[in-house]
């Protein structure tokens, strides 16, 4: 369909002769109107002009003229105020069509830019990974309605596993961890998790960040140091969290069920926190468990000195 705005239509045969009707009128009045109207006025008794003839004829054609006059520029301001009107819907057709088509420019620049990225995300040279990973963070930051993709895909390639065993986390997986974490907020429809379960993250580094309902299910945590997260209702069952330190961070409801949890560092932020089937007995700090409200089972092993730190579980 095109763009182009249709040609004005020709004004209909009547239009015009209304308008010679009408001038044509006019001027019949105007000469013979003083002598139709007036007409008792201009002449006496006898049938002869008056002395005022001539003042009451000129009153009158000035009248009449002032009239037409009158009309004449009330039709006029109506017409202008049409002619602004048409072109206020004229700008406005033109704007939106602007508006469209840049936003169709942009979403084919921001899907060329997403397509390139991802395409050095599988690179095997750990420079164009990097490169990917952190023009996927800059496409997350110019469109929201790509920002739940971005972080599937920055997901997916951290679950994949590692080229080899390469012990702690590499620089390019730790990028994409960090840009994860510090995602700009979300202003989409709904609410989305991270799908992190299985990923080998061991010594991965997270100084703040936002994890909440972020799934850790059976991901290598070793080592990781998670300081002054936010991860409420996150989970991490059957995670390794051996070493990890989680201090100062903010784990209301997450689950922890049968984690390994040697030498870990817990917070002071865990009520809720479930921890069914979990051996507590080698965390770094058993006195953070007390105080708190936790979620526990018959298959819960609890420091010694701590007999009674849980609540069972309701489900």
């Amino acid at each position: 369909m095109s763009d182009e705005h249709p040609a004005k239509k020709p004004r209909p045969w009547w239009h015009w002769a209304l308008a010679a009707t009408g001038t044509a009128a006019f001027i019949v009045l105007l000469i013979w109107g003083p002598w139709w109207i007036e007409g008792h006025h201009l002449r006496d008794g006898k049938g002869n002009l008056v002395s005022s003839a001539g003042i009451i004829v000129t009153g009158f054609r000035t009248m009449l003229i002032a009239i037409a006059a009158g009309g004449f520029t009330a039709a006029g301001l109506w017409y202008t105020h049409r002619s602004h009107q048409h072109t206020e819907k004229l700008f406005e057709h033109t704007r939106e069509k602007d508006r469209e088509q840049t936003e169709l420019t942009r979403e084919g620049q921001v899907t060329g830019r997403y397509v390139e990225a991802v395409k050095l995300l599988a690179s095997d040279k750990i420079t164009e990974r990097l490169g990917g990973i952190y023009a996927l963070q800059r496409i997350m930051g110019d469109s929201q309605k790509d920002h739940e993709t971005v972080i599937k895909v920055l997901a997916a390639f951290l679950r994949e596993p590692p080229d080899d065993d390469e012990g702690m986390i590499s620089g390019d997986r730790q990028a994409a961890f960090t840009v994860i974490a510090h995602r700009p907020p979300y202003s989409g429809p709904g609410s989305y998790g991270i799908d992190l379960q299985g990923a080998y993250l061991e010594g991965a580094i997270s100084e703040g960040g936002n994890w909440e309902n972020a799934d850790f299910k059976g991901a290598n945590l070793a080592s990781a140091s998670l300081v002054d997260i936010y991860a409420k209702y996150a989970n991490f069952s059957a995670a390794n969290l051996d070493g990890a330190d989680l201090h100062n961070s903010t784990m209301y409801h997450c689950r922890f069920e049968v984690a390994s949890l040697v030498g870990t560092i817990l917070p002071g932020n865990m009520d809720g926190c479930s921890f069914n089937g979990t051996d507590l007995r080698n965390i770094a700090n058993p006195k953070v468990l007390l105080n708190q409200r936790l979620y526990t089972d018959e298959g819960t092993k609890l420091p010694t000195g701590n007999p009674s730190i849980g609540e069972t579980n309701p489900g």
